[in-house]
Order: structure tokens, then C-alpha cells, then sequence
């Protein structure tokens, strides 16, 4: 049994990406990762990158959630938020990209023709997806959502993830 969700306004979600590097352009081990906290929802995943690729692998697992499960969030705006200034930069002002990061940028532009939602800054200590985990609610097991994500590109898997309850 499906339950689709209502929301009076956009469901907030936010993303993050950090890798472990001193030099945070080298690419290093790293997490990436969502929360969606109307939902009691929080992935994880590791993942191997720059800086700026886990923060893209962060909103690109975001959006595959939500891909996956858009029979339940049928008629639902998101409101995607991160600390990631340049990741959201990029997708809201579609500039200066470099190279390494066009695949991932190509993808979320390609999520945006499916998937109503605007991207915006929030300062780090805002980002719910780093911070305020213990305020988040547990998930409602009436809930009827497809919790396997994989961060993939089309030459490799990247991580798996999990969504801990």
C-alpha cells in the first residue's frame, strides 16, 4: 500500500558532501549525504571525491530518492537546501563549471525536468543533513517509501548508502 504525502508547503530537504583531505580539491574518502526531517529521513554514504563531487553526490542521491519514490511525493515542491555555496551556485546561475564536476551538473539538470524543486544556500549550521540529527523525528512505519539508493555515475558505482530509523 502507497501513502502519498501532503504538505502545505515545499518539503524541505537538504544535502551535504565533505571529504576527509586537508586539501579538500584533492580527492580523498570522503561522505555524502541527505536528510529530509518531515520524513525522519537520513542517508550516508561514502564516497570518494573532491569536495564539490561528494557535495553533488549528496544532492544526486537526494534526487534519486526522490525519483524513485514520486508516486508517494505526487504533487510535492521540494525546497532542497545546502551549505555548499558553489553547488548551488552552479545549478541556480548555470555557470562556471569545471570539467570534472559537467557529468554530475548535466545530471541534476536532467532531475530538474522531472522533479519540481528550487535549490537555495543555508549557512552550515543550518544544514540539518550535518547538523540537528537528534531533532529529527523517527520515520512513520505506515510509510511506504523505497529506502535503496546507490550514488552511481555511468562509468562506476560510487557507495552505497543507508537510511538508519
Amino acid at each position: 500500500m502507497s501513502q502519498e504525502f501532503e504538505f502545505e508547503e515545499n518539503l524541505r530537504c537538504y544535502f551535504f558532501g565533505q571529504n576527509f583531505s586537508k586539501e579538500k580539491m584533492t580527492k580523498s574518502t570522503g561522505l555524502a549525504g541527505f536528510a529530509i526531517p518531515d520524513l525522519g529521513l537520513v542517508y550516508r554514504s561514502r564516497f570518494s571525491g573532491t569536495l564539490f563531487e561528494c557535495q553533488y553526490a549528496g544532492l544526486l542521491a537526494l534526487l534519486r530518492f526522490i525519483d524513485t519514490n514520486k508516486k508517494s511525493f505526487k504533487g510535492i515542491r521540494f525546497e532542497i537546501l545546502s551549505d555548499s555555496a558553489v553547488v548551488v551556485y552552479q545549478v541556480t546561475q548555470k555557470k562556471f563549471i569545471s570539467e570534472e564536476l559537467i557529468p554530475s551538473f548535466r545530471a541534476v539538470i536532467g532531475f530538474q525536468k522531472k522533479i519540481p524543486f528550487k535549490i537555495s544556500w543555508v549557512p552550515t549550521e543550518e544544514n540539518i543533513s550535518i547538523t540537528g540529527l537528534a531533532e529529527m523525528p523517527s520515520i512513520s512505519s505506515e510509510i511506504d517509501l523505497n529506502l535503496e539508493i546507490e550514488i552511481k555515475d555511468k562509468k562506476k558505482e560510487l557507495g552505497k548508502g543507508h537510511i538508519p530509523f
